[in-house]
């Protein structure tokens, strides 16, 4: 059964390629873009208006997923072998030199989805490579038709969309098919978000004799001589941020057993870090999964079948990973873009029946942060912006036994609530995977006074409170 928006989709695509070969569909994440793709695939064999099917996403984890759809919804096998209908592919694999396609697109009739369009720029998958952006571009000329999805669509590096075109007065994106998340909120066919970001009333830094006092993570901020890698690396406030989500998630399993978590992390050891933290300090079940670890698609599937309460990323449950127990997040990771923050965000809004309609993202009050939350916001009639203040004066208990630092970095401390000052070991952000260059502090200790809340709220049918 489709939703609304997916019947009424599938009959626009249909209708556009009556006359056109090309069509792009923005819809939120988590709307069910793949599901409506499968059907026009299905509708397009049925007529025999194409013989086979070719789809594109970034990555291992959404081509499996993709393949996975495709095969289900059209009952026929989608592996690229003889006898199948179709076959998933990475766009890095194409341009890596799996040329065996563009055979396939001239001598058929081809339909050519391409998931996640907005990664096709000249500075992501092709780094720039000219030759990369024309190989897509004739993989869409010899297609018979070509249907573009994003749910994320801007770049905020300024390059343009391959295959999207430009509205000429106001450069804006320009598709044939939209379906926000105002929309998705309303029809109940995504979660209402609610973004929760930790602010600190009071930051002192005693580093090299020198005493440094901040009222707010924004103010430790602009000093240049401090980085968003010092707090995340720092114990202390990763523990009020992994509690939070652990309290909240709690409560919601209550009603939802299988109710689940997804802690995006800056680097790998600290996901290790992470996960310790979460086994020892707060005794839940955690999966990690890696670029490091050869089964990271057969974790991620078992833990989309399973009840464990967290599972553990650094950017591998980013985008496209269908895992729709998930309902809570904790974003602790150095990538700070808009983009980011909507795919991560992306992953915890899917609807399920047994589950609550609202899901909760928990993360650091920078700046950039706030006001990918605050547009967010934005997009939702009715909503709203409520702040708590609270005294905490909780420390992150001492881990034994934790994971080796592949250097030795600053030593920092946090304390909520009095004026003491701690010398604990901090976590490493030089190691791979960290966005960023390392933290300038030298022998350095953090003190954090009180933690505010910063809730925003994507509220329907609600008046702002006063």
């Amino acid at each position: 059964m489709l939703r609304n928006w997916q019947r009424d989709c599938v009959n626009s695509v249909i209708d556009h390629f009556g006359h056109h070969k090309h069509y792009f569909c923005l819809a939120t994440p988590g709307a069910g873009k793949t599901v409506m793709a499968a059907t026009v695939a299905k509708i397009l064999l049925e007529a025999g208006r194409i013989d086979y099917i070719v789809c594109l996403s970034p990555s291992r984890t959404i081509c499996e997923s993709v393949s996975s759809t495709f095969k289900n919804l059209l009952g026929r096998p989608f592996s690229g072998r003889i006898g199948s209908v179709g076959v998933s592919l990475t766009y890095q694999s194409l341009l890596n030199g799996d040329h065996s396609v563009l055979a396939d697109l001239v001598n058929s009739r081809v339909f050519v989805v391409l998931d996640e369009i907005h990664h096709c720029s000249g500075s992501e998958f092709v780094q720039g490579n000219a030759w990369g952006i024309q190989l897509l571009r004739q993989v869409s000329s010899l297609a018979t038709f070509t249907l573009s999805l994003s749910g994320t669509p801007w770049r905020t590096d300024g390059d343009p969309i391959t295959f999207a075109s430009y509205d000429a007065e106001d450069s804006g994106l320009s598709y044939q098919w939209e379906y926000g998340l105002s929309d998705a909120v309303t029809d109940k066919v995504c979660r209402l978000p609610k973004v929760i970001a930790l602010d600190a009333t009071k930051i002192t830094k005693n580093a090299d004799g020198s005493h440094l006092s901040y009222s707010s993570i924004a103010e430790f901020l602009k000093d240049n001589d401090n980085s968003y890698l010092d707090l995340l690396s720092n114990e202390s406030l990763t523990f009020e941020v992994l509690k939070r989500g652990v309290k909240r998630l709690k409560s919601l399993r209550e009603s939802s057993p299988a109710a689940g978590g997804l802690v995006v992390a800056a680097s790998y050891s600290h996901a290790l870090f992470i996960k310790q933290m979460l086994e020892d300090h707060f005794s839940q079940e955690v999966v990690l999964v890696s670029y490091k670890d050869d089964n990271s698609i057969r974790q991620i599937e078992e833990f989309r079948q399973g009840t464990e309460h967290w599972i553990v990323s650094i950017a591998m449950v980013s985008e496209g990973v269908d895992i729709p127990r998930l309902q809570v997040c904790c974003h602790l990771s150095a990538t700070k873009t808009e983009l980011y923050f909507r795919q991560v965000l992306g992953r915890i809004i899917r609807v399920t029946k047994d589950q609550t309609d609202e899901c909760f993202f928990y993360t650091l009050a920078e700046e950039n942060l706030i006001s990918y939350a605050q547009r967010l916001e934005q997009e939702v009639s009715g909503s709203y912006i409520k702040e708590n203040l609270t005294e905490e004066k909780v420390v992150a208990p001492p881990i034994v036994g934790r994971p080796s630092k592949p250097k030795d970095r600053d030593n920092i401390s946090v304390v909520f609530g009095d004026d003491s000052e701690m010398d604990r070991k901090g976590l490493s952000s030089t190691d791979e995977g960290v966005v960023g260059s390392p933290s300038t502090l030298v022998s350095s200790v953090l003190s954090i006074d009180g933690i505010r809340e910063r809730v925003i709220q994507v509220l329907m049918n609600s008046q702002p409170t006063l």
